[in-house]
């Protein structure tokens, strides 16, 4: 049986506490664990804490300040709408080179329910919301990795002989339908190391994730899951894991946390080599391209001389 790997997942206050505090940061960023959940609490029912950050913030300042660290950011549908959540997502694989990844939950302890007739998305103001289910995050995922592969990364040609810097009737709409409508594309390419992990929340079986043909959910966190989640001063479960993501509780420090994972790595926990992508150290496969053939966006470019 394959040893299990070690996740850490952080409340609202340990992200304060962790951003604040530099020897923390670099403890953390040698830490040889799988990953770090950011905001945990947004996504697993527990009620709000009084301090917190926003999740992809904390992930774009350990993108730029660290150099091993992985994490997953978290989010919801019921604040952001996919195509926001999509150019947060691939920013972030930017900005990392593939450490980060999202987490989506059904419901953000953190944030307002819209109106009661569509308490997704809806709250903005700015369409007409969805309900607030796992039916809507399930499209939200969806959405989030078609839209980061709408715009290939390896359409990025930079020919000088040609001066075509990029094939852009590769760009494609992803012509989506569902709980949400988008024509795409991103307006952004996809991350040097692919599309980014998306993982998803299930503390019930009732959580678990609907299924479909072109299934983006490739890790499952929660009791419902195969990476369920300790709280800090509990003891791991007995076989049959994947991995564990141990949580501290709101009353509890960063360096609490630290200790214990430290500990659990030197007594029969995976290491996890710090650095490289979120993907390479969970080996997962790539995600299958979109479906062929895509109604592309731009025409085909013509050679030009202008370089």
């Amino acid at each position: 049986m394959t040893t299990p790997y070690l996740a850490l997942g952080l409340a609202g206050p340990h992200l304060v506490e962790l951003t604040g505090n530099r020897a923390l940061l670099s403890r953390w960023d040698a830490l040889p664990v799988a990953f770090t959940v950011l905001g945990i609490d947004r996504v697993d029912g527990s009620a709000p804490a009084a301090v917190t950050l926003t999740s992809s913030a904390v992930g774009a300042t350990l993108a730029g300040s660290t150099k091993y660290g992985r994490f997953l950011i978290t989010t919801t549908p019921q604040r952001d709408h996919p195509y926001n959540i999509a150019r947060r997502v691939a920013s972030l694989a930017h900005l990392s080179g593939g450490r980060s990844g999202v987490l989506i939950g059904v419901r953000d302890a953190y944030a307002p329910e819209g109106p009661k007739e569509a308490p997704a998305w809806g709250g903005a103001g700015l369409g007409g919301g969805a309900p607030l289910n796992a039916q809507t995050a399930y499209d939200a995922a969806r959405a989030v990795r078609a839209l980061e592969q709408s715009w290939p990364h390896d359409s990025i040609v930079g020919d000088r002989d040609t001066g075509i810097l990029v094939q852009s009737n590769r760009i494609v709409h992803v012509d989506i339908d569902n709980s949400f409508s988008i024509a795409g594309p991103l307006n952004a390419p996809e991350p040097a190391t692919g599309a980014s992990v998306i993982a998803w929340y299930a503390a019930t079986a009732a959580d678990t994730p609907p299924v479909s043909g072109d299934d983006p959910i490739e890790l499952v966190l929660g009791a419902a899951g195969s990476v369920p989640v300790v709280e800090l001063g509990k003891e791991p479960p007995a076989g049959g894991i994947e991995g564990i993501v141990l949580r501290a509780g709101v009353e509890q420090s960063v360096a609490d946390l630290l200790d214990t994972a430290e500990r659990w790595l030197a007594d029969g926990f995976a290491p996890i080599e710090p650095g490289g992508s979120l993907r390479a150290a969970l080996n997962l496969s790539a995600p299958a391209p979109l479906p062929s053939p895509a109604r592309a966006a731009f025409p085909a470019p013509k050679p030009h001389v202008s370089l």
